[in-house]
């Protein structure tokens, strides 16, 4: 695991700046709310911090004037990144993804784990595989759940992650019954997966006043 949080944790360094700049040409006003007053809605939502990880984290990334500046927006992109200082993920009930990220074998693997990290228990995969062969431009990913084993041919598009994947991830709630979906809040190329019943998304909706779509 300690190999996706790096990686992860260098995107951020790379990606970052492209984030911030989405906020600020993309996404629509919101009333201003003080940094404490998003956090305490966040919290109140049903946002919270893993183990050791605290409101500094967040500070550590942005300050409060830029989150006050794009109010909730930056919030929830920055609570589904890693903490920089402690190389692991802020919370586990969302995680921030860029699609242009596929460099090595593994990297599907690492999208299924964090899938369902932040599936609050709901989707449990074992036995992830995968295989990227930029020679011959082939990808595919492979798992077991819930006694039966799944592969599916990926799209191979370079460093582009194929988005089928997650189309089928979420069919598997839908043949579950999992009690909640995975939403997705875009930030242009990178996105906010979120995992949420249907009032916990009206709810959010109503308290941050953006507008994630389901998967």
């Amino acid at each position: 695991m300690k190999s996706i949080f790096i990686v992860l944790s260098v995107a951020v360094i790379l990606y970052s700046p492209k984030v911030y700049k989405f906020f600020k040409e993309n996404v629509h006003k919101i009333p201003k709310a003080s940094f404490e007053e998003q956090l305490t809605a966040f919290k109140e939502l049903g946002y919270t911090f893993n183990k050791e990880i605290d409101k500094h984290d967040l500070l550590y990334l942005y300050n409060e004037e830029d989150y006050e500046a794009e109010p909730y927006s930056l919030l929830y992109y920055t609570w589904a990144e890693i903490a920089d200082t402690k190389d692991k993920p802020i919370s586990n009930n969302c995680w921030h993804f860029d699609y242009e990220s596929i460099e090595n074998k593994g990297d599907y693997v690492d999208i299924i784990k964090n899938l369902e990290r932040i599936s609050d228990g709901q989707l449990n995969f074992t036995n992830v595989q995968d295989n990227i062969d930029f020679d011959n431009e082939t990808a595919w990913v492979s798992f077991d759940i819930n006694g039966t084993h799944y592969k599916y041919d990926l799209t191979f598009d370079n460093d582009w992650a194929d988005h089928v994947l997650f189309e089928n991830i979420q069919a598997l709630t839908e043949k579950y019954n999992t009690k909640g979906k995975f939403t997705v809040y875009s930030l242009g190329q990178s996105v906010v997966f979120d995992f949420m019943t249907e009032t916990k998304l009206q709810n959010f909706k109503k308290v941050t006043k953006l507008d994630p779509k389901w998967l």
